[in-house]
């Protein structure tokens, strides 16, 4: 195995966007080469892709949102916005049911312990060419889940970590603002935990559940922080200081997750790796030395490579079209490390940012 991707929304994909996951992305993209009506761009992901990068182990969302302002008349095909949290229970429900039909025709193998994750990293490390790809089941944002003692509920259908919340205000959290085109939809404002929120999070502690803080917005994640007792990490979010917004994470949120020995997880989204990036910019604005970038000031606050990996995003929303030069498709990602190896990080370094720090992690917090 070559590479841990801690995120990837597969399902969302699959059901949303009606791109078939056990097709190779050639596939896809000749279904889709007249061009998509809305923002998912250029494919980029499937199972048969993540094979052919060697990519081992995912994190794959189930994701529906819970909105009680959106409008009913408004034309909701893949906005993934209801109006009742029982509405993005069942959607979420839906995506997993998918992961659980691809693992029953032996496309993936969904891990929920320490004892599968380490067996599986040994098969595919053996056997790469008959051992199906790994994934972990996390929520991104809350909402599906109903109200916070149905956590049991999901944890027992499989799902191992989650976020409070996704774009804009949750039944749970403040969420970081949405895409500019979509701000006023989602109460894009800064705020604390809603009392949900206060009374999840021991209850996730108690299943030694890890939070993930990606797409907190800046008092609840300051809240989260510190009043959750278990371990934290960030699947997918760069550096405020070297790509200023609010989406990204700033240099003491990033201590936060180091100092209690987490992961930061870097997506492979432009305008993340490089604020001046714009939807009509060229792809080839951004390239592997501005991730390194990233994966540079992050080894910096930490004095160490222990806290760094992929959370690549692809297909989150974008496309290729919107990844770095040398990203056509995800098999691509491996091939940061020789940019990384450029800039004199040593072939353990490596290993350990492409998988070994995420299969650390999760190693220590599966249960």
């Amino acid at each position: 195995m070559k590479l841990f991707d801690a995120h990837l929304d597969m399902a969302l994909n699959a059901i949303d966007h009606e791109r078939d996951q056990t097709l190779p992305v050639s596939a896809l993209r000749e279904r889709e080469q007249g061009g998509v009506a809305d923002d998912r761009g250029i494919a980029t992901v499937s199972v048969d892709e993540l094979r052919q990068g060697g990519c081992g182990v995912v994190l794959s969302t189930v994701i529906a949102r819970s909105k009680p302002w959106v409008k009913a008349t408004r034309e909701n095909i893949h906005d993934f916005n209801w109006p009742d949290p029982s509405m993005a229970y069942a959607v979420a429900m839906g995506q997993l049911a998918y992961y659980r039909l691809l693992e029953s025709q032996g496309q993936l193998r969904i891990l929920t312990t320490a004892e599968q994750l380490k067996q599986h990293v040994t098969d595919w490390d053996t056997d790469p060419e008959s051992t199906p790809v790994g994934m972990i089941i996390t929520m991104e944002g809350a909402d599906p889940i109903v109200e916070p003692d149905q956590l049991q509920n999901w944890h027992d259908a499989g799902v191992r970590t989650l976020m409070l919340a996704h774009f804009g205000k949750s039944h749970y959290a403040h969420g970081t603002p949405a895409p500019e085109s979509r701000q006023g939809e989602s109460h894009d404002v800064d705020g604390p935990l809603a009392d949900w929120g206060r009374a999840l999070l021991p209850k996730m502690h108690a299943l030694d559940m890890p939070l993930d803080l990606t797409h907190t917005a800046d008092q609840s994640f300051a809240e989260a922080a510190d009043l959750f007792e278990g371990r934290i990490y960030s699947s997918h979010t760069a550096c405020r200081s070297l790509a200023e917004m609010p989406r990204n994470h700033s240099d003491e949120q990033l201590k936060q997750i180091i100092d209690r020995d987490g992961v930061i997880g870097l997506p492979m989204f432009n305008h993340f790796l490089f604020a001046a990036y714009q939807e009509d910019s060229p792809k080839d604005m951004v390239n592997y030395g501005h991730v390194a970038d990233h994966v540079d000031h992050i080894c910096q606050l930490a004095g160490n490579t222990k806290h760094i990996g992929i959370g690549s995003d692809c297909d989150g929303g974008f496309g290729s079209e919107h990844m770095p030069a040398e990203l056509d498709t995800h098999r691509d990602i491996i091939n940061l490390g020789e940019t990384l190896s450029t800039r004199g990080y040593s072939d353990a370094d490596i290993v350990g940012i492409m998988r070994g720090n995420w299969i650390r992690f999760f190693s220590e917090t599966l249960t």
